[in-house]
């Protein structure tokens, strides 16, 4: 028995369907019992084999209603699950976001179990994933990862590993996920979840697929059949038997691919789903134009474009009409061909348009920026700005890609770090760590990231306006901005690669910085190390906090000494390190840190490392600054 929201709760509601009917109709309580009974009814009606997905939501209000009353957290949490779980089935994703995000909040202010917690997250992370947001899909599912790892649960939760699988499939980095996807597996297997089986199976396929490894593919698409036929699941069973069709055309035999996608199709027709009907009557047109049968291809493909018009959904439209032009070219039905290339060019250009507006309105509305490919949308008024405006949008979608990537690289590295420590304190360090590296992330690229996308977002209007100088300014700036992410991330990596684990690896990265910025300004620069430094080991955090404090005072004095000499001198004094930056210049009022920036950060970082930072300077007699830290770091 357990305490949630003040109430008792007693484990004896029914599991199955009939039997949660009965207890229902005998339970006349209405207490949290009740409510428990609610949510298992409403979750049977709308998972099972023939789902009556109004009925369950009917159901699940109730339920949410009494729960709220009751403040009974884990019931009225289920609820929410629940009804974003219907939702997600039904594809209306902007309410699955918001159901499960209502959950995930009240198991937070509940403190619901750990588990719970994360199992939350990911489903954010699911409904985020048919929006189309991978980016922020990969971070949602790594936080529910780390905080596994801070509270140790096991076992871990598969969905988890499979939602960063699939973030990372719908990148393209296809090895990556599957990675994920076999850890999810694994993990499917022992909790005997055929269901969950069947849905990694399947895309893992889909991962092969990609891959061009068809023979794989085809095994897991019929492993994960198998499994989907063992639940009675109808909809994920229509899925993989199209993706057996795909796949089938794809490795050169797609005759036999035709029965598979017309049984997709007789599951869409007895379910009465559009798009299980769209995609199959879609994919069964791609497969008779493979074969150069045009007629039915093209009665296959009408169809499918007239249900992806009727449901609304604007990018099947565009994808649909497409495959409709490239059959028509095929026939030499040229004029057909053009009519619908200018149709879906125009659907195309607005469902842009729509996209860049919206993701305009989440920056402003601080949702995280640096998860969105920014958008350029340019206008025919003249042609060679065109083409030049073209390249630059692909630069600046390169660095949002890199950044984005390489940021989830980092995460899973340092992850995978900890994953590997068995020691306590090895684990509270790189906590740490990874909690200031997540600091500089967010201070270094997502401002500029930022700034890139609103740019994107401006450039429309710019050349509605007809000023080519002002979009030119613009694409420059994106340019700049991009450059500037890619420096930081090379920072970055830079203090966490253990090749540079040496205070030699540090006074080179220095030097190498410090060298063309003295040159730049006339000043001689002496740089030393004492050669009993030089293959002294450092931990990534000292070597860190060295690196950036020796930045800072170089940046410094560059901007404020009006120096002539100025020398850096790594010394070993007793057991001691000793780090010494000097000029010759105008100095400064010591007691005035407003004339030179970032004293405070720098002695900070110094204490951070349990060393001390003094800095000696007057006018007119030059800046002395001398770090001192034990050797032992």
């Amino acid at each position: 028995m357990s305490l949630m929201g003040g109430y008792k709760v007693a484990a004896q509601v029914p599991n199955s369907l009939d039997s949660v009917r009965v207890y229902l109709k005998t339970h006349l309580s209405q207490d949290t019992n009740y409510v428990r009974a609610l949510n298992v009814l409403g979750r049977e009606l709308h998972s099972g084999a023939n789902p009556d997905y109004d009925k369950a939501d009917s159901i699940l209000q109730v339920s949410e209603q009494l729960a709220t009353k009751l403040q009974y957290g884990m019931g009225l949490a289920k609820a929410y699950t629940n009804r974003g779980s219907i939702y997600y089935l039904t594809d209306r994703q902007p309410l699955a976001v918001m159901y499960f995000q209502k959950a995930l909040t009240t198991a937070e202010e509940y403190k619901l179990t750990p588990r719970f917690i994360c199992g939350a997250i990911s489903n954010v992370a699911a409904a985020l994933s048919k929006l189309g947001q991978y980016e922020k899909v990969a971070a949602m599912q790594l936080r529910s990862l780390r905080l596994q790892e801070q509270y140790n649960i096991q076992p871990r939760i598969a969905t988890t590993y499979g939602g960063l699988g699939n973030a990372l499939r719908e990148l393209h980095k296809f090895t990556e996920a599957l990675a994920y996807y076999r850890q999810a597996l694994v993990l499917m297997h022992a909790e005997k979840n055929r269901r969950g089986a069947a849905i990694i199976e399947n895309n893992m396929g889909i991962c092969y697929d990609g891959l061009k490894r068809y023979d794989k593919s085809l095994g897991l698409y019929k492993a994960a059949l198998n499994h989907a036929q063992e639940v009675n699941f109808d909809l994920l069973q229509a899925d993989i038997l199209v993706n057996i069709g795909l796949a089938l055309k794809l490795s050169n035999r797609p005759g036999e691919g035709i029965p598979f996608v017309q049984r997709s199709l007789s599951i869409g027709q007895k379910q009465a789903n559009k798009a299980t009907m769209a995609t199959a009557y879609f994919n069964l047109g791609q497969i008779y134009e493979e074969l150069k049968e045009y007629k039915p291809a093209e009665a296959n493909l009408k169809k499918a474009l007239e249900l992806a018009k009727e449901r609304g959904d604007k990018e099947q439209i565009a994808d649909y009409t497409q495959g409709l032009a490239d059959l028509y070219g095929g026939m030499e039905n040229f004029q057909q061909a053009y009519a619908l290339q200018l149709e879906k060019n125009n659907r195309k250009d607005s469902l842009i348009s729509i996209q860049t507006n919206a993701e305009v309105q989440r920056l402003i509305a601080q949702y995280e920026t640096e998860k969105k490919e920014a958008q350029i949308k340019l206008l025919r008024q003249q042609a060679q700005l065109r083409n030049e405006e073209l390249n630059r949008e692909q630069v600046q979608r390169n660095a949002l890609l890199i950044g984005g990537t390489m940021l989830l690289l980092l995460i899973a590295a340092v992850s995978a770090w900890l994953l590997n420590r068995a020691r306590l304190q090895r684990l509270e360090e790189a906590q740490r760590l990874r909690r200031q590296i997540a600091h500089d992330l967010h201070d270094e690229v997502g401002s500029t990231l930022s700034s890139i996308s609103l740019l994107s977002g401006m450039v429309n209007h710019l050349i509605a306006q007809k000023r080519p100088e002002a979009v030119e300014r613009a694409i420059q700036k994106i340019n700049t901005d991009a450059r500037q992410i890619l420096e930081s991330m090379d920072e970055i990596i830079w203090t966490i690669n253990p090749g540079n684990d040496s205070l030699q690896r540090i006074a080179m990265r220095l030097q190498e910085y410090a060298q063309p910025l003295m040159e730049s300004k006339n000043i001689s620069f002496s740089f030393q190390i004492d050669p009993a430094l030089v293959d002294m080991p450092m931990s990534m955090e000292v070597r860190r906090s060295l690196y950036l404090i020796g930045k800072e005072a170089i940046n410094n004095l560059i901007k404020y000494s009006e120096a002539t000499q100025a020398k850096v001198w790594f010394a070993r004094k007793d057991n001691q390190l000793e780090v010494l930056i000097e000029d010759n210049g105008r100095g400064f009022d010591v007691a005035l840190p407003r004339e030179r920036t970032g004293q405070i950060s720098m002695k900070q970082r110094a204490e951070a490392i349990g060393g001390s930072l003094d800095v000696q300077s007057a006018p007119t007699q030059g800046t002395r600054l001398v770090l001192t830290t034990s050797i032992a770091g």
